[in-house]
Formats: C-alpha cells, sequence, structure tokens
C-alpha cells in the first residue's frame, strides 16, 4: 500500500481560530483502505511554505499527498501556488476547472446561496491550477479539488470546508484510491440497531483478530437514530479470498451483535 501525507494549510488552525477536524477524519477513511499516513503537517497561508512542505513530504516517502483548505476564491488561498512552486510548474486556466465553477455558481444562486451567478475574476482564480494537474469534481461548493501526478506520486488537493472535503473524497478520490492499489477488494456494510458504540468496540478488535486481514469501521447513523453501521472490508491477493473473510468476519459480527 502506498504511504500517505497530509498538508494542512491555513493561519486559522494555526492561531487555533479554528479545530483542523479535516485530518482526522481523512486519516480514519484512510485507515479503513489499508492506507497508512505517515506524517501530517500544518503550515501557514505561504506559498513557500507550503512548497517547502510538499518536498518534505515527498522526500520523507509520502507517495500520496493531501492538502486541505486554501483552494479559496479569496487573496490568503494559496495552496495550488505552493504545489505549482514545489515542482516548478506553472498556473494556468483551465477550462474543466472552470466548467465546474460556472456551474456551481449558478447552481448556488439558484439555491439563494449566493446572490450572483457572474463569473468574477476571484471565482475564475479557483480554476488557474498547475500545468498538468486535473480537477475533481466538488458538488457542494464552488472549488473544485486538484489532482496533480508527477512521476509516480499523487498531489491532491481538498477544499478545507468540511462537507466539501467529505463529499470530493468520497465520490471522487475514493474510486481513484481504488484503481491505484493492488490486490483485490471486497466490503459489505451491517447496520445494527445499537445506541452506544462503546459497547461493540470491544468486539469488533474481537473479530478482526479472529479473521486476520479483515478491517471494521463503526460510523454511527446522525441524528440519533439509534443505528451504527459497521464497514466490514478486506483486501488480499484474490476476489475469491478478500470475500470469503468479509463474509466470515459479518457472520461472527451478526451471531455476536445482531443484524437489522
Amino acid at each position: 500500500m502506498p504511504n500517505v501525507g497530509i498538508l494542512v494549510v491555513g493561519n486559522e488552525i494555526l492561531d487555533g481560530l479554528v479545530l483542523d477536524t479535516n485530518s482526522h477524519w481523512l486519516i480514519n477513511q484512510l485507515k479503513a483502505l489499508r492506507m497508512p499516513v505517515i506524517e501530517r503537517i500544518t503550515v501557514r497561508d505561504e506559498v513557500s511554505e507550503i512548497a517547502k512542505a510538499v518536498r518534505r513530504l515527498l522526500e520523507d516517502g509520502c507517495d500520496i499527498i493531501f492538502t486541505t483548505g486554501g483552494l479559496g476564491p479569496t487573496h490568503d488561498d494559496k495552496t495550488l501556488r505552493g504545489v505549482a512552486e514545489a515542482f516548478g510548474l506553472p498556473l494556468e486556466l483551465n477550462d474543466e476547472a472552470l466548467a465546474i465553477v460556472e456551474r456551481q455558481y449558478r447552481r448556488l444562486h439558484e439555491l439563494g446561496f449566493v446572490r450572483e451567478a457572474e463569473l468574477t475574476e476571484a471565482r475564475r482564480k479557483m480554476a488557474i491550477l498547475p500545468k498538468g494537474a486535473r480537477p475533481l469534481d466538488n458538488r457542494i461548493g464552488g472549488a473544485p479539488a486538484v489532482l496533480l501526478e508527477v512521476g509516480d506520486s499523487w498531489i491532491i488537493c481538498l477544499p478545507g470546508v468540511p462537507r466539501e472535503l467529505k463529499w470530493i473524497f468520497e465520490n471522487e478520490v475514493v474510486p481513484l484510491l481504488k484503481r491505484r492499489m493492488s490486490g483485490a477488494f471486497a466490503e459489505r456494510v451491517i447496520r445494527i440497531q445499537r445506541g452506544d458504540e462503546s459497547t461493540i468496540a470491544p468486539i469488533l478488535e474481537e473479530v478482526m483478530r479472529e479473521v486476520p486481514g479483515v478491517y471494521i469501521k463503526s460510523m454511527v447513523r446522525p441524528h440519533g437514530e439509534g443505528i451504527i453501521r459497521l464497514w466490514v472490508s478486506a483486501w488480499g491477493e484474490t476476489q475469491s479470498e478478500v470475500e470469503r473473510l468479509v463474509e466470515e468476519a459479518s457472520r461472527r459480527l451478526m451471531e455476536r451483535l445482531g443484524d437489522s
């Protein structure tokens, strides 16, 4: 599996104004995909600091680097400039990214979130990417995410707004990661009626010990519905083997917890 680094960009994080929940969420999602995060760095909104951090993560053995924050329309959104500087790349207007920005502001205007749908210079800025990069769709906010491939390394730039970051990761990034990883993969989601997630933690750990190669992640449904989802996944050499592992782990979970 590739090693992963996370670069958090934002003065608001280092000044203590905003709590960085994005990298915590990303780490848990990547853990479920068997992709270890080996390093996390937080830097200010400065081009040179962003570039230096990207180079350091690469030098430290990160095959995939996620950046969070700094993709918006304001003067202090400098992540893409920093990434471009790290590799000596020029910045250029990307037509596909521009189409995403235009579509999203039309939609946001129709929904009443912004006053005007006009493509201003500030909004156009969000479609200026490092040369060779490609946008990843964003159906929640205005700024597309960005994927830059440099040799065998990937730099994936995500917005800092948590709702946007999560949508892009789940809908755009996960399919890319699954195609990159070798081997077979199987997964299953089990729903159980249980109010307290802490009561099932020992059982999840027990089943993972009994069925090596399986990872089980619990996800609590919002709004106090009392439903917990268990994501059972496995990576391996053959499809039949990983499907057997997921089935065996799921059977043991349902025997001990019950399913709905």
